[in-house]
């Protein structure tokens, strides 16, 4: 069974279908207004939307403004996490993919203009995640898709955070901190956090 999980501000959304679901979680019909009253704040909570996940992925990205972006988890040699703080958030290396580019393309250079670093190397596929926003609360809702990549760095660590892209720090950190990311992270990018405190990168 294939499912994917999206999020909407603090909202989850689960497409597709899976043999159990959470129990905090509610089924429901997609209508076309569901992923703006979210938004908007007149619906709250975790939602399962059933039935064939890549045909409902398909339909969401004709509905909204789709994008994709690429973005990187990126290790040193001591094994310290490379973050970004930004917008009162700590963040992960990202951005959009250009026209013509490769995703893996897309998320070296990301890295390398978010954090100020040098030469990262791909590592691996992590994951895929999804959400919706809009800019300053205005349409058209963005349908976000983000490709991300485990990276390795050898270089000397020296960052530089892009701050016109409203980064205000850069840091490497060891695995104690982990908690505090998963504390204070968009939420999907809680998962990433949690690959790292469970081991698997």
């Amino acid at each position: 069974m294939t499912s994917f999980q999206m999020y909407c501000g603090s909202n989850s959304i689960i497409v597709g279908r899976q043999e159990k679901l959470p129990a905090d979680y509610t089924k429901i019909e997609f209508y076309d207004d569901f992923i703006p009253d979210l938004l908007a704040g007149k619906k709250k909570g975790n939602f399962w939307i059933e039935g064939d996940a890549e045909q409902l992925i398909n339909t969401l990205k004709t509905k909204y403004k789709y994008v994709e972006a690429a973005g990187g988890y990126v290790l040193n040699n001591l094994g310290q996490s490379l973050v970004i703080f930004r917008n009162g958030l700590w963040d992960l290396p990202k951005g959009h993919v250009e026209p013509g580019e490769s995703i893996e393309n897309a998320a070296v250079r990301e890295v390398m203009e978010e954090t100020g670093i040098s030469e990262p190397k791909i590592v691996e596929k992590l994951t895929d995640t999804y959400h919706f926003y809009m800019y300053d609360n205005k349409p058209p809702v963005v349908f976000k898709k983000t490709y991300w990549y485990l990276m390795s760095n050898e270089g000397n660590g020296k960052t530089n955070p892009q701050t016109e892209e409203g980064i205000t720090a850069c840091l490497w950190v060891d695995d104690g901190r982990i908690d505090e990311l998963i504390n204070k992270t968009h939420r999907n990018l809680k998962i990433l956090f949690q690959f790292k405190k469970d081991g698997r990168i």
